[in-house]
């Protein structure tokens, strides 16, 4: 993996866990994480209009529904539920399901990293899931399991994507047509839009440029060693949110963190 691809992965990695407390910080979580997906959307529109994805447009309508799984779930997870909770599961099921399934369903032996990962990542999931629990919850536990499996699914199909296609002018379009579609289904009225329109504003600038850094990483190395660098924005994200959730939240973050490094690297 270049330094190139390095520096590009951990910026996204400050940007993201940025602009996920800031959502979760937000009045209206669910309103503002879709608005800010259509104005990022809308900001690069101008790079699809000079090389729109038309080679993959199948890939761009799959990529649009579980992006919208992914941010009707999380806007969800963070009403119902702490940062320090949601953040860390939401993150790293993604690579637990990747390690597991490359084992058992594709008959993929695990390396002894790979395997030691597992562990670790299980123990601070099921450490961070334990004091969801404790604090009663349960809903945003569920759903940032489920945000982590819409993770797996949009990276695959983005990773295979901007190998066809321009990254900036794909990525327009999945989050211009993903936002569009969670909008018309929960219709939240223009007076709820208009509240949190700015936080809107400032979030698409931190969630945009994340994934723009990280569909860039993409084509500068393999998938797997992205995913696992992007781990580091688990302990980020906690730092940044300072909730008084004490220290188990902090370890069960580093567990995630590290556990996930080392099944995706």
């Amino acid at each position: 993996m270049s330094l190139y691809a390095v520096l590009l992965v951990l910026a996204s990695t400050v940007l993201h866990a940025d602009w996920n407390s800031r959502v979760h910080r937000g009045s209206d979580p669910e309103v503002v994480i879709v608005l800010a997906y259509l104005i990022a959307g809308i900001v690069l529109l101008p790079a699809a209009v000079a090389d729109p994805p038309v080679e993959v447009m199948g890939w761009v309508l799959a990529s649009s529904l579980v992006h919208s799984l992914y941010m009707s779930l999380l806007g969800s997870a963070y009403r119902a539920g702490s940062f320090g909770v949601a953040y860390p599961i939401s993150r790293g099921t993604a690579p637990l399901l990747i390690g597991l399934g490359g084992w058992l369903l594709l008959d993929e032996t695990p390396s002894a990293f790979t395997a030691m990962g597992l562990a670790v990542l299980v123990v601070g999931l099921l450490s961070l899931a334990g004091m969801g629990t404790q604090r009663q919850e349960h809903r945003a536990v569920v759903m940032a399991v489920v945000t982590g499996l819409c993770t797996v699914g949009y990276s695959l199909i983005d990773a295979h994507s901007v190998d066809l296609t321009g990254a900036m002018g794909y990525l327009s379009v999945v989050m211009i047509v993903g936002s569009v579609g969670v909008l018309t289904m929960r219709r939240p009225g223009m007076a709820r839009v208009r509240s949190v329109l700015d936080q809107a504003a400032v979030v698409s600038v931190g969630h945009g440029g994340s994934y723009c850094l990280v569909l860039m990483a993409f084509q500068q190395a393999q998938a797997g060693q992205v995913a696992g660098l992007r781990q580091v924005s688990v302990v980020l994200g906690v730092l940044i949110a300072r909730e008084s959730l004490g220290p188990r939240a902090i370890w069960g973050a580093v567990l995630v963190t590290v556990g996930a490094g080392l099944v995706m690297w």
